[in-house]
């Protein structure tokens, strides 16, 4: 994907009041530029001429993205960053971690009851209900964010211990059979 198709996508999905706290953290690119500033392609723009954001660096603009806390969008500038830039400065490790592997298969076998489960892993409605927005009509991707949300916010403590304590908690043996049995596959 290209950059300006992402920003495009990025400023379509930005409400005014965003756009304006957006504006508010670029507070240092001076006023009489921002006033300027009309819609998010004009402010994602001005970043651009001042190489804040460039097609090898988006790191300002997941910052200001976190601070607005549109976590969704951090998240499809995250998988650009990824896909079209490859973070060829940063080491890869060929091991995929464990939990990717659990969220797959969660993702592959929870159903309608998927809001529970992110309950107990202690997600927010706010941040439920922002993810369901961001991807109506596939509740694959919606459980798949919630799940990199809950990963993201508690760090060191999204363990796969929480994990699976949630999913038997919420009476998902089947599920939590099924993530272990990968886990297992994946050690052998």
């Amino acid at each position: 994907m290209d950059l300006q198709v992402m920003l495009l996508q990025i400023s379509n999905k930005l409400n005014d009041t965003e756009l304006s706290s957006l504006k508010f953290l670029c507070g240092n690119l001076g006023k009489k530029r921002l006033e300027s500033v009309r819609s998010a392609t004009d402010l994602f723009s001005l970043l651009q001429e001042r190489r804040e954001i460039s097609e090898e660096n988006v790191d300002y603009l997941m910052r200001l993205l976190s601070m607005i806390k549109r976590e969704d969008l951090v998240t499809e500038v995250a998988e650009y960053k990824t896909t079209c830039i490859g973070d060829a400065m940063a080491p890869r490790t060929p091991e995929r971690d464990p939990l990717d592997d659990a969220f797959d298969v969660i993702c592959d076998n929870v159903g309608k009851d998927w809001k529970m489960l992110m309950r107990r892993l202690c997600i927010t409605d706010v941040t439920i209900e922002r993810v369901v927005g961001a991807n109506p009509n596939n509740l694959r991707e919606q459980l798949y964010q919630c799940l990199r949300s809950w990963k993201k916010d508690k760090g060191d403590s999204a363990t796969m211990e929480n994990l699976c304590q949630a999913l038997l908690s919420c009476k998902m043996k089947l599920v939590w059979e099924k993530v272990l049995q990968k886990q297992n596959s994946g050690n052998s």
